[in-house]
């Protein structure tokens, strides 16, 4: 994907209006607690039991939403003020989290309890992240969504790859508890700063609203008949499979077959920050240098070598930044095809077009992470690595075929261009 000028790149967020500052910032705080909670959740299962099945289990629970419940909030993200929605989707989120910190310090949960929280979050999730993407059009100018999505990814990648990580597995020693207290107050100041961003985005009319389930099918249709968001999403199906079935299990790879403690797990999290961070960062130049395909085989191929180098590994130092690459490669396709989407999409389809291309992707990670359990149980822990490391290799043979979908960049006046749409043939 052929993006904006290098020059633009050194514009700092606040340079994109102060709306986008306080949506940056609220992301930025909520993916501290997110962060902080993915490192805990593994952490507290190992503690039920060291079963690979039941790490599986809980990353399962986290996935599921995005395919029951995803279709929904893209409708919804569609129908009501995306701002309004977020708010109330965080609001809800804190209460079920301080719930169950609540529980966990007093008391141990079983593993059905970890699984149910992380469903009903993951639910939250659905709502929160097809919002924020159908919001961000409204609160940032056409030219500058690659900016925006790049500065998005950065921030998410510091909180909840970084500082939620080290926070959580920290906070992890000391209280099973703590990691979800102050997870909960993550999204309670979240909320306030979205409130604070006063009006922003707009609902569709509520004349000639069609049966909900008639407005997901129209999103499904509009994805199905665009040829290159369709081969798309196909390749981010399998490319995401394999990167769940490698990394699901890492929390066993570390923490058993490395020997290390539960903050040594942490810090694994944390240096894949790092390299999601340049990526995030970096974005704008590096597409602008490669293009879509270049950019998409560099992904692909860093992971896979990533993959392939953990499951070989005997040092926590190397995971870690293999783990980097691996990261990089995962922000380096996610910035790109995001905005790509969002210049692409129509606006009042925006919300019900993304959530069916995340629920075919969010279809992967729910394949990867239960193949993780059972593969890791049948054979070991390092078989998901390879076997995810393969499938990514393989997936290269589609980049060729990502030729037309270098989009045309907008137009003075904002508008996207027309060049992906002519040829993908939609």
């Amino acid at each position: 994907m052929t993006l904006l000028p290098g020059r633009r790149e050194t514009r700092q967020p606040s340079r994109l209006g102060r709306k986008f500052t306080l949506l940056w910032s609220a992301s930025w705080v909520s993916s501290v607690g997110d962060g902080m909670r993915e490192a805990a959740l593994p952490l507290l299962a190992v503690s039920v039991s060291a079963s690979p099945s039941a790490v599986a289990v809980v990353a399962a629970a986290g996935t599921l939403p995005w395919l029951l419940v995803s279709p929904f909030s893209g409708a919804l993200a569609d129908r009501l003020n995306p701002r309004w929605l977020m708010m109330s989707t965080d609001t809800l989120r804190a209460v079920v989290v301080a719930g169950f910190a609540a529980w966990t310090l007093v008391g141990s949960p079983p593993l059905l309890a970890l699984a149910l929280v992380a469903f009903a979050l993951g639910c939250g999730e659905t709502l929160f992240d097809n919002a924020a993407m159908s919001m961000m059009r409204d609160v940032v100018p056409a030219d500058r969504l690659d900016l925006a999505n790049g500065r998005l990814q950065g921030s998410q990648i510091v909180g909840g790859h970084f500082v939620g990580p080290l926070l959580g597995s920290a906070l992890f020693a000391v209280a099973a508890g703590l990691p979800f207290v102050v997870d909960g107050l993550t999204f309670v100041l979240a909320a306030v700063l979205l409130a604070a961003m006063g009006r922003s985005g707009r609902p569709a009319p509520a004349e000639g609203r069609q049966p909900i389930l008639t407005e997901i099918g129209d999103g499904a249709r509009w994805l199905w008949n665009h040829r290159g968001l369709r081969l798309l999403a196909v390749v981010c199906t399998v490319a995401t499979l394999a990167f769940y079935l490698g990394v699901t299990l890492l929390v066993l790879l570390v923490t058993r077959h490395l020997d290390a403690p539960p903050l040594l797990y942490g810090v694994v999290l944390a240096a894949g920050a790092v390299g999601g961070l340049l990526a995030g960062f970096g974005a704008g130049r590096i597409s602008a240098r490669l293009g879509l395909r270049s950019c998409i085989g560099l992904a692909l191929g860093s992971m896979a070598v990533a993959l392939f180098v953990m499951g070989l590994s005997t040092s926590v130092v190397l995971v870690a930044a293999m783990y980097a690459v691996a990261s990089f490669g995962v922000v380096t396709w996610n910035v790109q095809v995001v905005t790509l989407r969002q210049r692409v999409v129509p606006r009042e389809l925006f919300g019900r077009v993304n959530s069916s291309y995340l629920l075919v992707s969010r279809l992967g990670m729910l394949v990867g992470v239960t193949l993780a359990g059972w593969i890791g149980t049948a054979l070991d822990v390092r078989a998901p690595l390879f076997l995810g490391g393969a499938l990514l290799l393989l997936s290269l043979a589609a980049v060729p075929r990502l030729a037309g979908l270098e989009p045309a960049p907008p137009s003075p006046d904002g508008t996207p261009g027309d060049r992906s749409r002519e040829k993908t043939g939609h």
